[in-house]
């Protein structure tokens, strides 16, 4: 008998598991702290840029098309006004569009907002060239959006003066003339009414963003005086200097409200305004789900671009 005992038998066993463990089996064993070879990251990063530039050339062909489609329907609305028979119908159409548009800067200025902290308080790896040229595109689109508003805003109808009330060719008995509401003043007071509100929302657009440039402006000088970043303190400066660009702009526009000439408009009537609106919203509903699709490919890229740059890194 070569084990005398049950516990001399586990021993020997215990043995031989620790001697295959730790002999010719872990030989065949990569180590797993071994750092990556130079080869291997640049493999891993040639892969990975390839993958980020499709994607990134994905987000801009999507992002031409949403123009594209924006500039359409815009162009369109913009051509259109009123008539008695469509009575307020194209009016209320644009102060929709206006506000979807209002909505569109705030969720761009949301997103530069959050690239401007990440300047500040970095959570992805992207260069300072990098957040800064994606917050210029940003600025590029907010800017377009408020030029569109404010060209939409033209289009709407204006107050004219019409006489309120008219003959209606009628006589009483003793011989007065039958007055009647001209028809032509109460479709001006429709359509100034709508006009008038839309004109005060985009002043108060205007002098909200004049207002949040001050602010940005005074806590900009303050986080730049106590910032010991050199790069973050240039960085401020250069915001300093954009938003005193948009202070002159915003003025500019807020003036232009008041004093910009109405762009003519062709009347259509009410079937024709009913057809427009059923394919302007089936549009719009195309356009908010490749929005969407947009910004989230977009944040995807964010992701891949922060993991080009730690490979790189890790390259040096």
């Amino acid at each position: 008998m070569i084990f005398s005992s049950q516990t001399s038998f586990r021993n020997a066993a215990l043995a031989l598991t620790l001697f295959i463990a730790n002999g010719a089996f872990a030989q065949s064993q990569p180590a797993t702290t071994a750092a990556p070879n130079k080869d291997v990251l640049k493999a891993r990063l040639a892969a990975q840029e390839k993958r980020t530039n499709l994607l990134l050339d994905e987000i801009k062909a999507a992002d031409s098309r949403i123009e594209n489609q924006i500039d359409d329907l815009l162009k369109t609305l913009r051509m259109v006004g009123d008539s008695k028979d469509s009575r307020t119908k194209i009016s209320r159409m644009k102060q929709d569009t206006i506000d979807k548009l209002q909505r569109s800067i705030t969720y761009y200025q949301q997103k530069r907002a959050w690239l401007q902290e990440e300047l500040r308080r970095p959570t992805y790896n992207l260069t300072a060239d990098e957040k800064r040229r994606i917050i210029a595109r940003f600025d590029e689109r907010i800017e377009k959006r408020v030029n569109q508003i404010l060209d939409m805003n033209k289009t709407l109808p204006t107050h004219q003066d019409y006489e309120r009330y008219k003959s209606s060719g009628d006589t009483t008995w003793d011989g007065s003339v039958v007055y009647s509401e001209s028809e032509d003043y109460k479709q001006n007071q429709r359509l100034s009414s709508h006009t008038n509100t839309q004109r005060d929302k985009i002043i108060k657009g205007l002098q909200t963003s004049i207002d949040r440039l001050d602010r940005q402006n005074r806590s900009l000088a303050e986080l730049q005086a106590r910032s010991t970043d050199p790069e973050y303190r240039l960085a401020s400066l250069e915001e300093q200097r954009k938003n005193d660009e948009l202070l002159k702009a915003r003025r500019a526009q807020l003036s232009e409200v008041f004093t910009a000439p109405a762009l003519p408009t062709r009347p259509i009537s009410g079937s024709e305004a009913q057809a427009l609106d059923r394919t302007m919203q089936q549009s719009i509903a195309s356009l908010r789900r490749d929005l969407t699709t947009f910004f989230q490919r977009y944040t995807v890229w964010l992701g891949e671009r922060s993991s080009v740059n730690n490979l790189k890194a890790a390259l040096k």
